[in-house]
């Protein structure tokens, strides 16, 4: 339900009021919920009443889909309490949601802040040839666990940069490197030849344009199989280790890097030391990461991956 087409002032005005009841007020409980730009100006019209008195009116803007046209305006009052009660109901949900989008990326989409970084292929020069984690070979077929799934997302991160820098090699050892830790996952089958297609369209001299496309097929699909957020949390935790060695500031400046950071920290997955370091990396970023910070920065994503790879 896009914000842009869905949102309907009086409506989430009489919800804010608490005069729905039935489909109406589901219609908006969803559009609350899949919108975060909807969501927004809900949050606020709530924050402005917080400042007002019990009968001031409070300005609901129509979301504006065209940048020309003019937002226009709507006044509806709202009772407090009744603002809180429906924010504290809703507000789990979009924060699951936004959660969920945050570790469903795409490894290009999560690449894509990096791609323009002159020091882009000599950061992932030296961070491959360190050993994010300890080889393991020949292990017993088992359904996949967060430690396979760690992997595959860092993997597919690095394969995704491998191939926007044009290093064909280290995108052929990357993929051959996720078809070996496929070989241990029970019913990859499917995931694992296509990858295995990738890898001889790489080595066989095909376009970077059909590798790329090949490639984040590939990732959209590795993603269905696995159902494992530790593939999304893979993918980013690779992604910010390159991008602090890249000094990329856009990275951490980009919504998409502090929703991550947000859901990483209240997702229940990692130790109170862990979260600590990430909210550092989180109030760091917020502020604009300091060239002298960058090697700090790195080191955390780096011992996370090591902690939950390893």
């Amino acid at each position: 339900m896009a914000a842009t087409d869905e949102f309907d002032p009086d409506l989430v005005a009489a919800f804010i009021d608490g005069k729905l009841s039935g489909a109406d007020r589901e219609r908006v409980v969803r559009l609350l919920a899949d919108s975060e730009e909807a969501f927004e100006i809900y949050a606020d019209a709530v924050r402005a009443r917080a400042d007002l008195d019990a009968e001031a009116i409070i300005p609901l803007p129509i979301p504006d889909p065209v940048p020309i046209r003019r937002p226009r305006w709507l006044t509806a009052g709202a009772p407090l309490a009744a603002a809180a009660a429906l924010l504290i109901a809703v507000l789990p949900r979009v924060q699951t949601n936004l959660a969920n989008a945050a570790f469903a990326m795409r490894a290009e989409s999560i690449a894509q802040p990096l791609t323009g970084r002159p020091q882009l292929a000599m950061a992932l020069r030296s961070g491959l040839d360190e050993p994010r984690w300890s080889a393991t070979r020949g292990g017993p077929s088992t359904f996949v666990d967060t430690t396979a799934a760690l992997r595959l997302g860092a993997r597919a991160t690095d394969l995704e940069v491998a191939i926007a820098v044009g290093d064909r090699e280290r995108a052929g050892r990357l993929v051959a490197e996720m078809v070996e830790l496929l070989d241990s996952v029970t019913l990859s089958d499917a995931t694992r030849a296509e990858y295995g297609e990738l890898r001889k369209r790489i080595n066989t001299g095909g376009s970077i344009s059909s590798i790329k496309a090949a490639a984040v097929t590939a990732d959209e699909h590795l993603h269905d199989f696995l159902d494992s957020r530790w593939y999304g949390t893979g993918k980013w935790l690779a992604a910010g280790e390159l991008a602090a060695r890249a000094h990329s500031a856009d990275f951490f400046k980009s919504s998409e890097t502090a929703r991550f950071l947000k859901a990483a920290i209240r997702s229940g997955e990692f130790a109170p030391d862990e979260v600590e370091a990430l909210r550092q990396v989180e109030r760091a970023a917020k502020r604009g990461i300091a060239e002298n910070e960058f090697e700090k920065v790195r080191e955390t994503f780096a011992k996370l991956i090591q902690r939950h790879a390893g």
